[in-house]
């Protein structure tokens, strides 16, 4: 991020604050949030290595076919590799996840939660449990795993998305404000605050902040035509207990 762009972003979430909470937030520090997210990718990806350092030539392989979308490549390379480790388990529970095979990726997640990549397993359980519209287990896997994975961007939008789908909107505003001070750049959680302010009526903020953030009237548009219809679901539910 640019020293203009950190400027910006933290008048943008003292804007935002003292709308919302009546008090101001602190701006991102200087590249130190961003690079202790880095660290922790760093870490949790040397965690669960396989012992043999041609095997994880192959897993970093993988990884980027996954990132290319090309998961069934992903998945045949990853068989060829016979590996055991804690990583390869975690790539094949994404890989299952991601081609619909939610119940064996489960299974491989649940693996996971005893060791050092507890808060991968405990996040992929989320995305499956939110898949399925179970938001309260889905709110529970997450928060583990904001717990386990502090600094992820990921993991902290994904838990502000489920507390936003469950209507627990303070809770959800919390999650997509500090992935914004750590990562005043990460536009997923700007698009997802846009939509916590127009399901709460927030229209003067949301004009606010979506000047602050460039973004463009169709886009806007297009996130207020989604919070509608999650607000409009959850008010369905809200009739039915």
């Amino acid at each position: 991020m640019l020293p203009g762009e950190r400027v910006r972003v933290g008048v943008l979430l003292s804007i935002v604050g003292a709308v919302m909470t009546g008090c101001g937030l602190l701006p991102p520090k200087d590249g130190i949030d961003r690079d202790r997210n880095d660290q922790a990718q760093v870490l949790a990806r040397s965690c669960g290595d396989d012992p043999k350092p041609e095997q994880n030539v192959k897993l970093d392989l993988i990884r980027q076919l996954m990132d290319g979308g090309k998961l069934y490549a992903a998945l045949a390379h990853l068989d060829e590799t016979h590996s055991s480790s804690l990583q390869a388990a975690y790539l094949r529970a994404e890989i299952l996840r991601r081609t619909d095979h939610a119940d064996k990726a489960e299974t491989f997640y649940r693996k996971l939660l005893k060791s050092c990549l507890a808060g991968r397993g405990y996040h992929g359980l989320g995305l499956i449990a939110g898949r399925k519209q179970r938001i309260n287990e889905a709110i529970y896997y997450l928060q583990k795993a904001a717990d386990e994975l502090p600094v992820d961007l990921r993991v902290r939008n994904d838990l502000g998305y489920a507390l936003l789908l469950g209507g627990r909107f303070d809770s959800a505003r919390e999650e997509f404000l500090t992935v914004l001070e750590l990562d005043g750049g990460d536009r997923l959680a700007a698009s997802n605050m846009i939509l916590l302010l127009s399901m709460m009526g927030k229209e003067q903020e949301l004009r606010v902040f979506s000047e602050h953030l460039r973004m463009d009237a169709e886009t806007v548009a297009q996130l207020q035509l989604q919070a509608e219809g999650i607000k409009a679901s959850l008010d369905v539910e809200g009739e039915g207990e």
